[in-house]
């Protein structure tokens, strides 16, 4: 699922952001701790590497008051002893995108075309 939202997010690592950044994500930087380094975005997380965005966008799914419905769904699956897949979690993702449903619909078509791929690189 993370894949597929970084693919979609970035351009498949060719926007700005991805390519100055290291963000595949569009992640803002929080007020105060934006560090405006020549050649860098403004006003977005700066990242040493791709891994280091990608760590920080799961502890923003796991922790960020936005997603808590995401969390709880994901625990109410685990606790029915569920499998926690993305295709499930894509659909869980409430308050993601200003586009609602028809964004996690795109991320979902998005997934379902570049499963074999993204399995390949697991």
């Amino acid at each position: 699922m993370v894949a597929t939202m970084a693919a979609a997010e970035s351009g498949w690592g060719t926007s700005k952001l991805a390519r100055n950044n290291n963000n595949l994500f569009g992640m803002k930087c929080a007020k105060g701790r934006c560090t405006n380094a020549p050649g860098k975005v403004k006003g977005y997380s700066q990242f040493a590497s791709v891994k280091d965005s990608v760590n920080a966008y799961v502890v923003n799914l796991n922790t960020h008051p936005a997603y808590s419905s995401f969390r709880k769904s994901r625990a109410q699956l685990r606790k029915a002893d569920q499998e926690v897949t993305a295709s499930t979690m894509i659909h869980k993702l409430k308050g993601y995108s200003t586009q609602g449903q028809r964004y996690n619909n795109y991320l979902f078509a998005m997934f379902q075309d570049n499963q074999r791929l993204i399995a390949s690189h697991m």
